[in-house]
């Protein structure tokens, strides 16, 4: 969804121009926070590329469109582009576009075993976006697909049935006569504009149709068991009018998270609509010498005339990532609108990257998100006594370090896919020299200024700090559980850290059968096995309420389920501060 919140930047000096890329028929396994890309080898191939003049948002925000035409011809992609009217749709609404082509023998879209895998290809196809010509990698959810033939739409329908994470939309027109939907078809929910009975019924039975809405245009839309993902049908032909439908109805309002084995669908969010309020490049914090700093916050509509103080939510988004992106990741906003509070979505500083070692050599992002907490409380009825601070991956070890270095403000923090670790035991130069090029290692250094902090306020102050920590059992970036019985992993020392910290019994810490190999004072599994919470007590406390808690996700990578962001609202909502910066539990 590109609204007036999402900043537009050109990625690239052939913006405007379709232009010949290669992919590389070895496999390009591209490790980024839920953009895994997944394929097997095949033969060196290209496509062609066209990004809008216009620009486009941030990577992370930035649509992609794959055009399947029967052509591997130039020619037959700027006819292509032009008679769908992709090119000024592109300007309009700034996606990229790609134009992947078929071998001579045509798509294999019967996935023959003696020919090229197509389905690998087209999935090589948006892993080379990074390094090509055009620059930006994408979101692997907001891949989608318009078949421009019957043969290109039979071809989308394999994909669709064999590798649906890998079809977030599609538009396939009528299939060639006689196809058959492939052995071993998944039937796994995909969104899609369908103009034949075939796909149409397949998806019906995929999806779980609950309901229907028929539109103008003679388009009907069907709802499954999750309305964010849309079936359209229609009998209309697939020219420039359609796709401009099927933009507006179905691939503008669609996003496939990459975080289960078949992914979960989210209704894009309408910033500007839902009364985001931007904060872009803002140098009124009077902060870091008036260093300009960027945040958007989010006030729900029942709260924006109203003058009771009400709880304040921070949450920090992953590395590479922008505050929308984790607006969107997180859905913090409908649980404001829910809950009454209010959000605050900020950036780093620099590069994307939290200063969560709060080094001198960058802009500290501990005194910024001080001072927009000042700023909060000035401009909106904050509760400064139920102030919380939640995160993702990087964002998470953010997280960690605000609520060790100042728990005197925070009531209590929920930590998404990273562990304390990260800014107790990392080595800063080693951990930014990657994000943070034009600073050398001796000038960041080695020590880290935020632990050393939380370690004399401890020592000096001992107040407790409630946390949840969320984690991916197959995240690749963090490790696979069960954990070890191993007390020098990641998992164990955050946890031990934060056992110590809230004066929590460390013993037992390991159990084999407990499904994360940690001990726990109480471990409930919930959705059919696939969430296993555990529950740590400090008992002279709370008997009752957890000062500790995780939740390990199965089949989850460096990602984030939704209702593990709804478990954090629900373990944090416990908690506020006194004014002596004491722990006040509300059971």
């Amino acid at each position: 969804m590109n609204d007036q919140m999402n900043p537009l930047v050109q990625f690239s000096p052939v913006a405007g121009h379709i232009v010949v890329e290669s992919v590389p028929g070895e496999a390009n396994k591209t490790l980024e926070q839920e953009n895994d890309v997944h394929a097997g080898n095949g033969a060196d191939r290209a496509m062609f590329c066209y990004a809008p003049k216009s620009g486009c948002p941030d990577p992370k925000q930035t649509q992609v469109l794959m055009v399947l035409r029967n052509d591997s011809s130039e020619g037959s992609a700027a006819e292509c582009m032009r008679r769908l009217g992709l090119d000024t749709l592109a300007e309009k609404e700034h996606f990229l576009l790609l134009f992947p082509n078929p071998t001579e023998q045509g798509w294999n879209y019967n996935n023959n075993a003696t020919r090229e895998n197509d389905m690998d290809y087209l999935v090589r196809c948006f892993g080379v976006l990074r390094g090509s010509k055009l620059g930006v990698n994408g979101f692997n959810g907001m891949v989608f697909y318009i078949a421009d033939s019957p043969e290109a739409s039979a071809m989308l329908t394999t994909l669709a049935a064999l590798r649906p994470l890998n079809v977030p939309a599609m538009m396939v027109s009528s299939l060639p006569e006689g196809y058959r939907l492939p052995e071993g078809a998944l039937g796994i929910e995909t969104a899609a504009w369908s103009s034949d009975p075939l796909v149409t019924e397949y998806l019906l039975k995929a999806n779980g149709e609950s309901c229907t809405d028929a539109e103008h245009a003679g388009i009907v839309v069907h709802y499954g068991k999750n309305p964010a993902c849309r079936l359209i049908t229609t009998q209309r032909p697939t020219d420039a009018e359609a796709v401009h439908l099927a933009w507006d109805r179905l691939f503008s309002q669609t996003r496939r998270w990459q975080n289960d084995v078949y992914g979960h669908y989210q209704h894009r969010t309408a910033f500007t609509e839902r009364g985001f309020i931007a904060h872009v490049n803002d140098t009124s914090l009077g902060v870091n010498g008036n260093y300009p700093h960027t945040w958007y916050e989010y006030i729900p509509p029942q709260l924006r005339e109203n003058r009771e103080k009400v709880p304040l939510v921070f949450y920090f988004h992953g590395v590479n990532c922008v505050p929308l992106y984790g607006a969107e990741q997180s859905n913090w906003q409908d649980i404001a609108d829910r809950e009454n509070l209010i959000v605050v979505f900020p950036a780093p500083a620099r590069s994307k990257c939290w200063n969560i070692f709060d080094l001198p050599a960058l802009p500290s992002d501990m005194d910024f998100v001080l001072a927009l907490i000042e700023h909060m409380k000035q401009v909106h009825p904050i509760d400064e006594n139920r102030i919380y601070a939640t995160g993702f991956s990087m964002g998470g070890a953010m997280t960690h370090a605000l609520a060790s270095t100042y728990p005197e403000i925070f009531a209590a923090a929920g930590a998404c896919n990273a562990f304390a670790t990260f800014f107790m035991d990392a080595d800063p130069a080693k951990m930014l020299q990657g994000f943070i090029r034009d600073i050398s290692p001796e000038e960041l250094g080695h020590v880290c200024v935020s632990a050393d902090r939380a370690k004399k306020k401890k020592e000096k102050n001992d107040l407790l700090m409630p946390m949840i920590q969320n984690a991916g059992a197959v995240d690749d970036l963090m490790l696979h559980w069960p954990v070890p019985a191993d007390p020098t992993t990641m998992a164990a020392k955050s946890l031990a850290w934060w056992k110590e910290f809230d004066h929590i019994p460390r013993k037992p810490f390991f159990d084999a059968e407990s499904g994360t190999g940690l001990a726990a004072d109480a471990t409930i599994r919930y959705g059919d096995g696939r969430y296993t919470v555990q529950k740590w007590y400090n008992k002279e406390v709370s008997a009752d309420v957890p000062l500790l808690q995780l939740t390990v996700a199965a089949n989850m990578p460096h990602a984030i389920d939704p209702i593990q962001i709804e478990w954090v609202w629900e373990f944090v909502r416990h908690f506020a501060r006194g004014k002596d910066g004491k722990l006040i539990i509300t059971e």
